[in-house]
């Protein structure tokens, strides 16, 4: 068992204050949450902890003794792990390699143990996903899900005496949550200690012993549940500064949408081996849900509306015209916008500015002209920042140094200087705090009734609940069933697509 406190830990990025009075402690063998609005400060925290980035200010300590974490290698040899939010692996190697990359076994001196790194990378898997993830796939074969869970069984490898998991369930299904549940409860039994990072509060308040609360950088409040009862009422108002009725997200209003002309329509379109026969409809304006159990083709149905695939029979039309898309940019050209399900890897140029990267889609649009109009640019980019909020409000500032749901804002922010007539959204509120989430959803609201079409998948059914018109229930690359406007809630879209799956 570890004693791990920090003390009024501070760290600036190029004149950004990232955390500038951050205090955390934990003792032995606890599951102790951290929570906090995007931009909090949480990430950065970890990554401190983990020896990724050096603090300016503060200390660490570890059993009562002050911690020297210089570089990821300091971490580990103190028994400090951390598995991330933004994936460590590398897509080219298989499983195994990821798991074992960094702290290979030997044989002597001169010698990698293949044998042994594999046994040892296929009881680790066994335990976490027994049965899910061969050993010998690349990495960037698997699905977001298993990608997550191959970064944590990674962590798990090192034997951490400290192991943090930052945004561990932003990508994994219902079940893969409660896998990893009672492994991090075995873990605990185990005398390990867990810094759990999290936006879902129901799994702050399921599994941690103790929370501390970030705001602005700093700590402002825990909860102790030990002592006090498991409520989201009493992390809320820590997170956001407001009290939670102030926050609560209705169910957005019913709307006629009867003479609404048809935007977008496939018929019997299959794709890639998992769309069979995909018929639908989606008015103008008509914000339409895609749900279903996870890995069900809903993403490749996003996909291939993005211009990512090609279907290989059926129909796609958009405003009764028919599309042969090949190309994301020939979706671009005719006005189909996508929010990717990873913002890093998909949606942005991390290293660039936030100015570069909401300008660039004019580029495969052809807006620009022949040379650049700076002080036009400017403009509109200052009112995107404006429009989405974005935290701190600097265009010249890296991507890179924006929080994950800043990062998101900008993903979204883009398309605002556009006229979308369908904006198509891959779970866009993953990793992203109460908040951010009501901000990002607004727009989309805005969009719709201004005109545009809006697809929403989602793996969070409170976002399908609150924020469509009606939603298609996805199972096996089909769409098994549709619930409309009066119908949407959290039993009816469990139960269809549970009972879906026991018709099968």
């Amino acid at each position: 068992m570890v004693s791990f406190e920090g003390r009024h830990i501070g760290k600036r990025f190029a004149g950004v204050v990232a955390l500038q009075d951050a205090n955390f402690r934990i003792e032995g063998d606890k599951i102790c949450g951290l929570v906090g609005a995007n931009g909090s400060g949480k990430t950065t925290f970890a990554r401190i902890c983990a020896g990724l980035i050096l603090r300016d200010s503060g200390e660490l300590l570890i059993d009562g003794q002050r911690a020297v974490i210089n570089s990821p290698q300091d971490a580990r040899g103190l028994g400090i792990v951390l598995a991330h939010q933004n994936l460590s692996l590398v897509p080219d190697l298989t499983v195994w390699q990821n798991i074992c990359l960094g702290h290979e076994r030997r044989v002597g001196r001169l010698f990698l143990d293949d044998r042994r790194a594999r046994a040892s990378a296929a009881a680790i898997l066994e335990e976490l996903v027994p049965g899910e993830i061969g050993l010998e796939a690349k990495v960037a074969s698997l699905d977001p899900a298993h990608q997550q869970l191959v970064e944590i069984a990674k962590a798990l490898s090192q034997e951490p005496r400290l192991l943090i998991l930052d945004e561990p369930t932003a990508s994994l299904s219902y079940n893969h949550v409660e896998q990893l549940f009672r492994k991090i409860l075995d873990l605990k039994r185990k005398g390990v200690s867990i810094i759990f990072v999290s936006h879902r509060l129901w799994e702050i308040t399921r599994i941690c012993d103790l929370v501390f609360a970030f705001r602005n950088g700093e700590t402002v409040g825990q909860v102790d549940f030990e002592r006090e009862a498991r409520s989201e009422q009493l992390i809320v108002p820590l997170v956001t500064g407001e009290n939670i009725e102030s926050i609560d997200v209705e169910k957005k209003a019913c709307r006629d949408l009867s003479d609404a002309p048809a935007a977008l329509r496939l018929s019997g379109v299959s794709a890639g081996e998992k769309l069979q026969q995909i018929s639908l409809v989606v008015k103008r304006g008509e914000v339409v849900g895609i749900g279903g159990l996870q890995g069900q083709g809903q993403e490749e149905l996003i996909m291939l509306l993005a211009g990512a695939a090609r279907p290989r029979s059926g129909k796609l039309l958009l405003d009764g015209q028919e599309l042969h898309l090949r190309h994301p940019r020939q979706a671009l050209r005719k006005g189909i916008y996508l929010v990717p399900g990873d913002r890093v890897r998909d949606g942005l140029f991390v290293n660039h500015s936030v100015f570069n990267n909401v300008i660039f889609p004019r580029i495969p649009l052809r807006l620009t002209g022949l040379f650049l109009r700076f002080p036009a640019l400017f403009a509109i980019t200052e009112q995107i920042i404006a429009k989405a909020g974005l935290v701190p409000p600097r265009r010249r500032l890296p991507v890179k140094n924006l929080s994950g749901g800043n990062q998101q804002k900008v993903v979204f922010g883009r398309w605002l200087q556009f006229a979308p007539k369908v904006l198509l959204l891959n779970d866009p509120a993953k990793g992203i705090d109460i908040l951010a989430k009501d901000q990002l959803y607004k727009l989309v609201h805005e969009l719709a009734q201004a005109g545009t079409t809006v697809v929403l998948y989602s793996s969070s059914n409170e976002e399908l609940i609150s924020n469509c018109d009606r939603v298609l229930v996805m199972f096996e690359g089909r769409i098994a069933e549709e619930i409309g406007y009066e119908s949407i809630c959290d039993q009816k879209l469990i139960t269809s697509a549970l009972r879906v799956g026991g018709e099968s």
